[in-house]
């Protein structure tokens, strides 16, 4: 691989050559112009969906082959972002897993139909309560978070449900974006407008300001004020529809009889995946006041375990993480006990505790003790009641007794609960992850046959 990774805009599923670039890092970007974002819009607002059949044996076809990004592709995104190569590895892996298996995903939501013969003949979703699913909508993706799996996911979902989209990839992690839209080039399907503006000038704002005012819909990603920031200087107009997966606060709760080894491992490692800088990132653990101790010991234990090095390394753990984020850290774990700092911090905290509801760019974690008679799904719920959400994005609970887990999941207020797992087990399967296929991003038409 050249030392500059060249990246291309791609509209009309043709790569554009730019009038200007700008390098950041090991990557050349595309200068995006204005002319670039309405050839964009004007593209996703007429271009017809590709065959739910097609589409499907595409994504497939490019999660078998399993190399439309290689390790050293990740290598090049670890020396920029941080990111460990070993995380990226795995999140692809879990990429390339869900697309193989796309058609098993979309029969377990909707029904899969062929509809008329020969050269009408046509694939349709159908749910199981009477009504046809009618993708199209423009849509416009903003990623701003930097985890590797969010743009083919995103480019994925959309290419499912029929929608016209525009995606502008994170410029942390620009790679993904840009190789999955060409594998899906490669397969003969016409993809999503695919733009590279990185929002680090008034002029770039501006093209990002008018790409969500003339499309339909956004998608937006990242820390609550990344997201407001963008979202802010329009509003919530009735004639656009914003769907922003916003700042998760996720955490762990431990009950009296977890089996501590395996507790501390997992809470260090939804702690550390991907340098804690993601949205189900485990930030938070509510645990009895009488295993604090004990508890303590083990999370000491397992950080120390970690493998600390370069992220190009395999063997890395914990990557490199932005000064900035450690000094943010820092300044919050200065009013706190701290029990660990070395590339991560562990702190005990009060239950009323201000960082509980913070979400901090850092591997950090805020350890709250419960008293005998207190409810740690209410201390935790408490924690997420003010935010735009009003739940956590994850919730590992740690508990011997599946009774006591199925329990805590009714009343948590989460997207997703797992059990003795760390709250970022990679699954692409599970509700939060396809709200915005089957519910967001599709229209529904309601099909009515006479008895």
């Amino acid at each position: 691989m050249s030392d500059v990774v060249t990246l291309h805009n791609i509209i009309r599923g043709e790569i554009r050559e730019p009038a200007a670039r700008k390098v950041a890092g090991a990557f050349s970007f595309p200068v995006t112009t204005a002319q670039d974002v309405a050839a964009a819009v004007k593209f996703a607002n007429f271009q017809t969906p590709e065959p739910i059949d097609k589409v499907l044996r595409a994504l497939s076809s490019i999660g078998r082959k399993a190399d439309w990004i290689t390790d050293e592709d990740l290598k090049v995104q670890a020396a920029l972002s941080g990111s460990p190569v070993k995380h990226m590895r795995n999140s692809i892996a879990a990429v390339n897993s869900w697309l193989a298996d796309i058609e098993t995903y979309v029969r377990r939501h909707a029904d899969l139909q062929d509809l008329g013969s020969g050269s009408q003949r046509a694939m349709a979703l159908l749910d199981r309560n009477g009504a046809l699913y009618q993708g199209g909508i423009t849509t416009m993706f903003i990623l701003a978070g930097d985890e590797i799996s969010i743009a083919p996911w995103n480019i994925a979902q959309a290419l499912l449900a029929g929608t016209k989209a525009i995606v502008k990839p994170s410029r942390i992690e620009p790679l993904s974006a840009f190789l999955f839209t060409k594998a899906l080039i490669a397969e003969g399907i016409q993809p999503p407008a695919l733009l590279y503006i990185s929002r680090d000038s008034e002029e770039e704002q501006n093209l990002v300001s008018t790409l969500i005012k003339q499309t339909r819909q956004s998608v937006m990603y990242g820390e609550d004020n990344t997201v407001s920031t963008i979202c802010q200087p329009f509003g919530f107009r009735p004639d656009h529809k914003y769907l922003a997966y916003l700042t998760g606060r996720s955490g762990a709760v431990v009950y009296p009889d977890a089996d501590i080894g395996l507790t501390a491992e997992m809470i260090i490692r939804g702690a550390c995946d991907d340098r804690g800088n993601r949205c189900n990132s485990t930030k938070k653990v509510f645990a009895p006041r009488q295993l604090a101790k004990e508890l303590e010991a083990a999370l000491v234990q397992a950080a120390e375990g970690l493998v600390r090095g370069d992220p190009t390394d395999l063997a890395t753990d914990i990557g490199r993480n932005d000064p900035q984020a450690r000094a943010i850290a820092q300044q919050w774990a200065s009013s706190a006990q701290v029990v660990y700092d070395r590339d991560m911090f562990l702190m005990s905290v009060p239950q009323h505790a201000p960082i509980l509801k913070e979400e901090l760019p850092y591997p950090s974690i805020a350890l709250c003790y419960y008293d005998d008679g207190q409810d740690p799904v209410d201390l935790i719920n408490g924690s997420v009641s003010n935010t735009y959400l009003g739940a956590a994005v994850a919730v590992s609970v740690f508990t011997r007794s599946r009774a006591q887990f199925d329990l805590a999941s009714t009343r948590l207020q989460a997207c997703k609960t797992l059990m003795n797992l760390p709250s970022t087990a990679f699954d692409f399967w599970t509700a939060h992850q396809r709200w915005h296929l089957f519910t967001e991003l599709m229209r529904k038409v309601e099909v009515v046959v006479a008895a």
